[in-house]
């Protein structure tokens, strides 16, 4: 079963259920993403202001953490480091460094 929020052909999430379990409700997923495609359930942590404090974004692609996905608060990104900081750098993945999916919460018209 696949879930999106748009015409498929412009849609940049697509959400698609790949196992149920009948006892507990618990999926399994794949998500789709413009940089990536994420399997879930997945860690994700959170990246509110466009930083991950205490650790750079090579450990978290080491092998160990292998991460995924960070998450972004827009509202959060939009004040701080703000929409002007954000378009300097030609985006939020070129200010955080990141090559992987980012996934944000809340809406903005400036990320």
């Amino acid at each position: 079963m696949q879930y999106t929020g748009c015409a498929m052909s412009e849609c940049p999430l697509r959400f698609s259920i790949v196992a149920n379990c009948s006892v507990s409700k618990a999926r399994a997923a794949t998500m789709s993403l413009p940089h990536a495609v994420v399997d879930t359930p997945v860690f994700m942590p959170v990246g509110t202001q466009g930083t991950m404090k205490g650790v750079t974004p090579e450990q978290l692609k080491d092998p160990l953490l292998d991460c995924r996905l960070i998450l972004g608060n827009t509202y959060h990104l939009a004040n701080k480091p703000g929409c002007d900081v954000l378009k300097k750098f030609d985006g939020l993945h070129n200010f955080m460094r990141w090559d992987r999916a980012l996934l944000t919460v809340s809406m903005s018209v400036c990320l």
